[in-house]
């Protein structure tokens, strides 16, 4: 479709859609990884899983944004969820939620919530009220 006039400020209109949106995606995942923490059914022993809930935002194939849910006190936790989403692919632009544990997909697989239900489930509904 051929559009014939005055276009000035579409390309700014246009950026300013997906500020927002990417914005929106931020938050969204912030309040995740959160629920995700507060609502765990685990025991927290040693407090590395529950501050290792993180997640990041892509956007033109470039992390925008990226946070751990943490206390601050799990340094190597923490390191190990910010390089599982630096290094680990992803081949869209989106919201990218994770734990860098090693053993929280272990946990998840005997049926424990660490970040998959109350974390990405949540996510996706949020997305599907909000954007």
């Amino acid at each position: 479709m051929e559009f014939k006039g005055d276009t000035s400020g579409l390309d700014e209109l246009l950026e300013s859609v997906d500020d927002k949106y990417y914005n929106t995606l931020s938050q969204i995942g912030r309040d995740a990884t959160r629920n995700a923490k507060i609502n765990r059914t685990y025991e927290n022993r040693t407090g590395n899983l529950n501050n290792a809930n993180g997640g990041c935002v892509v956007r033109n194939g470039k992390i925008v944004d990226m946070w751990v849910e943490s206390d601050g006190s799990h340094p190597e936790a923490i390191k190990n969820t910010e390089n599982l989403l630096l290094y680990s692919e992803k081949p869209k632009d989106g919201l990218y939620l994770a734990n860098g544990q090693p053993y929280a997909s272990y946990l998840e697989s005997k049926g424990f919530e660490v970040i998959m239900s109350n974390g990405v489930g949540y996510a996706r509904r949020q997305i599907e009220k909000k954007i």
